[in-house]
């Protein structure tokens, strides 16, 4: 799978034309680890839901298993009286030699003309009775056999999947770090060229106007209110945002997904240290006592919808059409997501792209 993303330069580009040219490569590249991040995220959720389907399946293979178990049982005591009768029905005949037949078909019983007669309804039930066990015997076993194979196959498939683009977004990365490296040499080897070119009172001139800036900035920054008291976001912890929750449950999940902001995002992750999308919502709602599956779509399917205009701290607010990602609303016009492969648990806008709707836990 090719993930590099070329572009020629001219002949004896000239450094600004090459750093244009690798600030459009980093770009192209940007916006495929986006797209990889994006679909990383599916895939994410498409494992998840093979993990639930896998252990669905435990649950019919050990019915399947039970299923064996009476059909050998049936078929086990349905053959002990065959071979009973058999062995009664040639003794009452006057045969001494039991060991001259087959005791486990009837039918080669009733064959014979001497026992015609002493082949009554009782054995034709047993035979019919064997058959029956029989047959459920070789449909369990293939039922069992089936569903393995299928559970096997749709996990194996997804993790193959999500971990071949893992890698790719790895490749990406590494080659955007290149050419970001690149980029930041060019700005250099440019702005070490202009300032030569610059005479004494070009240069006078521009730190002269550095440092009035400077001082402008410092004169600001000291003007600027102190605001210790509200904590920054983005560093996780208290609360900072003033919205009540509408149930105690909500302000319990409210703040378990507040002191997740700044955790790195990984995909199946349910924490402590990790998350992902729908993992940091499902073990924010399990301090309300709240049980909900780890799967963004679950989620959204099994709980009320709510007006885009009536959210309140705590609701589960679903992305993308294929609804492959959830967030948890804090109020705000804000909610905290776990994103993506090399991103952090963070504050986003609740009505961004990809938007569908949203739902309350309790």
């Amino acid at each position: 799978m090719s993930t590099s993303v070329a572009f020629a330069a001219p002949a004896h580009a000239s450094p600004q034309d090459d750093l244009a040219t690798k600030r459009a490569r980093a770009a192209a590249l940007e916006t495929k680890i986006e797209a990889d991040h994006r679909k990383a995220e599916i895939l994410n959720e498409q494992y998840l839901q093979a993990q639930t389907a896998v252990a669905e399946t435990q649950k019919k293979i050990a019915a399947a298993e039970a299923g064996i178990a009476r059909a050998e049982a049936d078929t086990k005591l349905s053959r002990l009286r065959l071979s009973g009768r058999a062995a009664t029905l040639y003794m009452g005949a006057g045969n001494t030699d039991p060991f001259s037949i087959n005791a486990t078909d009837v039918r080669e019983l009733g064959s014979r003309a001497t026992y015609g007669e002493a082949a009554a309804d009782e054995d034709q039930r047993l035979l019919d009775k064997l058959h029956v066990a029989e047959e459920t015997l070789g449909i369990q076993r293939k039922t069992f056999l089936k569903v393995q194979d299928e559970a096997r196959t749709q996990q194996k498939a997804a993790d193959n999947a999500l971990n071949a683009v893992k890698q790719a977004v790895q490749v990406e990365q590494n080659e955007l770090a290149s050419v970001q490296g690149d980029i930041g040499q060019l700005v250099h080897e440019i702005t070490v060229a202009r300032q030569r070119a610059e005479d004494a009172r070009a240069r006078a001139e521009f730190q002269a106007v550095q440092a009035r800036a400077r001082a402008e900035a410092e004169a600001a920054a000291a003007a600027r209110p102190n605001v210790a008291s509200g904590r920054d976001p983005s560093s996780g912890g208290t609360q900072p945002f003033d919205v009540p929750a509408p149930s105690p449950g909500a302000a319990a999940a409210v703040a378990y997904a507040w002191a997740q902001v700044g955790k790195p995002y990984q995909y199946a992750g349910v924490g402590p240290d990790t998350y992902d999308c729908s993992g940091l919502t499902m073990m924010a709602w399990a301090q309300a006592g709240v049980s909900m599956p780890h799967g963004s779509i679950a989620q959204g399917d099994m709980f009320p919808r709510v007006p885009d205009t009536d959210l309140k701290p705590g609701d589960l607010s679903i992305y993308y059409p294929d609804h492959h990602h959830v967030g948890m609303y804090v109020g705000n016009g804000m909610t905290i997501s776990a994103t993506h492969t090399g991103d952090f648990v963070k504050l986003q806008p609740v009505f961004r792209e990809g938007y569908q709707y949203s739902v309350r836990p309790g």
